[in-house]
Order: C-alpha cells, then sequence, then structure tokens
C-alpha cells in the first residue's frame, strides 16, 4: 500500500514538473521557439487544468497571444458626485422643541426657514438620484462588456458562475443547519 501512495506523490510531483515547464515555454517568444514546442506545452497545461481551454484560448496561446481582459471604461466624473448630509431631520427637531416654547409669529418664521432647507434637500435628493442613474448605467456598460468578453473566449459568464458559487455557498450553509435527529430523554436522577 505504501508503494501505492508513493507512486502516486512521485507522479503529482512530476505532473507539476511538467506544468511548470510548459509555463515557462508559453513564456517566451513564440517568434524564436519550435510550433510543436508550444503545442506542447498547450496540451500538458490542458490536460492537468481542471477546467478545460476553450479552443480560442489553445490558439492565442499557441501563437502567443495573451488575452486581454475587457476594457473597462470608468465612470463619468459626474455620476461620481458624493451626496450632500441630510439634515432634514436634525432641523424638524430643532423646529418641534423650539413649537413648544414659541410664539405665533417666530413659529411661523421657524417653520419657513425648516421649509426652504426641505426644498434645498430636494433638489440635493434629485442630483443625488440622477447620479444613481448613471452610475447604474455605468454598471450595465461594464457587466456587459465583461459578458461580451467572456463569450468572446467561450468561457463562462460572470453571472452563471456566481449563482453557482452562491449555490454551493448556501448548499454548505443549509447542511451545516442541519442537526441530526437525536430522541431526547430524560437521565433518571441518583439519590
Amino acid at each position: 500500500m505504501g508503494y501505492f501512495v508513493q507512486k502516486q506523490f512521485a507522479e503529482e510531483g512530476l505532473k507539476k514538473d511538467y506544468v511548470s515547464i510548459a509555463a515557462g515555454i508559453l513564456k517566451d517568444d513564440p517568434s524564436k521557439q519550435e510550433p510543436d514546442l508550444r503545442k506542447w506545452a498547450v496540451n500538458v497545461l490542458d490536460s492537468n487544468s481542471p477546467i478545460p481551454f476553450s479552443k480560442q484560448a489553445k490558439d492565442g496561446l499557441l501563437k502567443g497571444m495573451v488575452l486581454a481582459g475587457p476594457g473597462i471604461p470608468p465612470p463619468i466624473s459626474d455620476c461620481m458626485t458624493p451626496p450632500k448630509k441630510r439634515t432634514v431631520l436634525e432641523e424638524y427637531k430643532k423646529l418641534v422643541d423650539f413649537s413648544q416654547t414659541a410664539d405665533a409669529d417666530s413659529l411661523l418664521q421657524a417653520f419657513n426657514k425648516f421649509s426652504d432647507v426641505v426644498k434645498k434637500e430636494e433638489i440635493d435628493a434629485i442630483y443625488t438620484a440622477e447620479n444613481l442613474n448613471c452610475m447604474q448605467a455605468w454598471a450595465k456598460i461594464v457587466v456587459d462588456s465583461d459578458n461580451n468578453y467572456r463569450k468572446s473566449i467561450g468561457a463562462e459568464d460572470s453571472k452563471s458562475i456566481y449563482e453557482r458559487l452562491e449555490k454551493e455557498r448556501m448548499g454548505k450553509s443549509a447542511a451545516s443547519m442541519v442537526k441530526p435527529n437525536v430522541p431526547s430523554h430524560t437521565v433518571p436522577s441518583t439519590p
């Protein structure tokens, strides 16, 4: 039995060495290499990868092309304006406290001042909502760019990957929450 375990360790170590050699070959300039050597290196990596390479990825490695990720556009600078601090609630509390002791004229002036704060902050809230809409549009562009890129290289889309990972996480959480059904019984007391 020890022989088989040692043999397995030796084979795994040898695979690791071959993968390292293959990766080193593929890092070099393809114009200065034997094409069959690159083909061998791609086959070694592909056969030792838990997820097989797509045909496009293999072709890119054979040609020495490095596939860059999608170009992600920066968000529009106007979308990045942070929301202003809201003070309506604080001003409302002040108005309520003031109304306990104020006369009618003073209360009317305080209410008008509070009304001005509400109007100003409502305008700020509209700008903040527009910035949020802008950022959501930008996020959609980024997601679409990523999906198009992943499709072009034959890879699974990001949403599917995250959904699978979430299902796996939820499965593990549910499994950890299941408790064995152990009948409860009372332990007799000792005199």
